[in-house]
C-alpha cells in the first residue's frame, strides 16, 4: 500500500502527473457510464411509447421533462461519441476531466485510457460506490473493511486485472435518508481517504438534512473534510445561509449542474446558471473563493452536443463570458477553474 510517489502528484488513467500540468479542470463529470438504476417506466400510454425509443433530437421535447423514462436517455455507453464530446471540451481550453463514474455505473477504466490518449486530455478516475438504487446483492454481504480494502487497491494497483489506477474517491452516493450498505460506503470511502490522501467526492441525499449526517459520518471515521467534494450543492441548499456553514467545515462546494435550467420532476427549484454565478460571487465576497469547484455532471445523451444539448465545453463557451460580464475577474475564475481542482486532486 505504501506509494510514497503518489504525494505531491496527481494519479491520471494515464499514469502520475505534475500538478502544474493538470490545467482546467472540470471536477465532476462522466463520459462513460450506464444510469439505468434511474429508468422509471411512465404509467401514460402516450409517455411508454417513447420510452423504449433511440434517443433522437425530435424527441428533445419529451425528453427534457422525462429523462428518466428512457432507457436510452441514461446511458452513455459509445465510446467515440464520448471522444467526440470531450474533444469538444479540449479545443474549447479545456486539460482534464475528473470522471466520477462509480463502480455500479459501469464504471470503464479501459475506454477511459482510450478517450485520454485520443484526445490528449488528463482523466482522472473514481473509485467506490454510488447509490444503494444502483447496488448489486453483493452490498448486503461486503463488509466494511472489504470496500476500504477495495478502494485503496483501486487507487495502489489498479482496477482489477486493467492495471489503470482511480486518482479519486467517488461520486459516493448517499440517499436520504441513507441506507445502511450507503452509510457502510460512505464510512468506507471516509477510512480510505485518510489512508491514501486522495480527493473524496460525496453524491449527498435530496434534502437539506443530508449534508450534515454525511460530514457528522466522516467526521467519525477520521476524513479530512479540506479534501471532501460536496457534488450538486445547488439542488440540496437553496438558502445560501446554508451552503455557507458547509464551507466553514472547510470542504469543497460544488456547482456542478451547470446548464440544466430545471430538473423537474426531481428538483423544483433548481437555479440557472446566472443564478448559480450570483451565488458563487456570493460565496466569493464571504471569503471563500478556495473551496469553490463548477462542472456539469453530464450523465445522459440529451446533455451532449450530438444529441441536442449543451456539452463538455459549455461553461468554458458559455459560462464564462457571463461570469466575466457579472463582474468575476479572471484571477477568480482561474482559482475555480484550475488551482483548486488542481488542489483536491494532488495526493498527500
Amino acid at each position: 500500500m505504501d506509494r510514497p510517489e503518489l504525494t505531491g502528484k496527481i494519479q491520471t488513467v494515464l499514469g502520475l502527473i505534475s500538478p502544474d500540468e493538470l490545467g482546467v479542470t472540470l471536477p465532476h463529470e462522466h463520459l462513460i457510464d450506464d444510469g439505468s438504476c434511474y429508468f422509471v417506466e411512465p404509467e401514460c400510454a402516450s409517455d411508454r411509447a417513447m420510452a423504449h425509443k433511440a434517443v433522437s433530437v425530435d424527441m428533445l421535447w419529451w425528453l427534457r421533462y422525462h429523462f428518466t423514462q428512457n432507457t436510452d436517455e441514461v446511458v452513455l455507453r459509445d465510446e467515440q461519441i464520448a471522444t467526440e464530446e470531450a474533444m469538444r471540451f479540449k479545443l474549447a481550453g479545456g486539460n482534464a476531466i475528473a470522471e466520477v463514474t462509480s463502480v455500479e455505473l459501469g464504471r470503464d477504466p479501459a475506454a477511459l485510457a482510450r478517450i485520454s490518449r485520443a484526445t490528449g486530455l488528463h482523466i482522472i478516475m473514481g473509485s467506490g460506490h454510488y447509490l444503494a438504487v444502483s447496488h448489486s446483492a453483493q452490498m448486503e454481504t461486503i463488509s466494511e473493511d472489504e470496500i476500504v480494502d477495495e478502494i485503496v487497491r483501486d487507487i495502489m494497483e489498479g482496477v482489477a486485472s486493467t492495471g489503470i489506477r482511480a486518482g479519486l474517491i467517488g461520486e459516493i452516493g448517499c440517499s436520504w435518508p441513507l441506507f445502511p450498505n450507503e452509510r457502510k460506503s460512505l464510512r468506507a470511502a471516509g477510512r480510505a481517504q485518510k489512508l491514501t490522501g486522495a480527493a473524496l467526492h460525496v453524491h449527498p441525499g435530496r434534502n437539506q438534512l443530508a449534508i450534515a449526517e454525511i460530514v457528522d459520518i466522516l467526521q467519525n471515521v477520521g476524513a479530512d473534510l479540506s479534501r471532501t467534494i460536496f457534488d450538486h450543492v445547488e439542488r440540496t441548499y437553496r438558502d445560501l445561509k446554508q451552503t455557507v456553514q458547509l464551507a466553514e467545515t472547510g470542504c469543497c462546494i460544488e456547482y456542478d449542474l451547470f446548464g440544466r435550467e430545471g430538473y423537474y420532476p426531481i428538483n423544483l427549484d433548481l437555479p440557472n446558471d446566472s443564478q448559480r454565478i450570483n451565488e458563487l460571487m456570493q460565496l466569493i465576497d464571504e471569503g471563500y473563493l478556495s473551496q469553490l469547484l463548477i462542472s456539469h455532471d453530464i450523465w445522459t445523451k440529451t446533455q451532449c452536443c450530438t444529441y441536442g444539448g449543451w456539452g463538455y465545453a459549455h461553461i468554458l463557451n458559455n459560462v464564462v463570458p457571463v461570469m466575466l460580464a457579472k463582474g468575476m475577474t479572471r484571477e477568480q475564475i482561474r482559482t475555480i477553474m484550475v488551482d483548486n481542482p488542481r488542489r483536491m486532486l494532488t495526493f498527500v
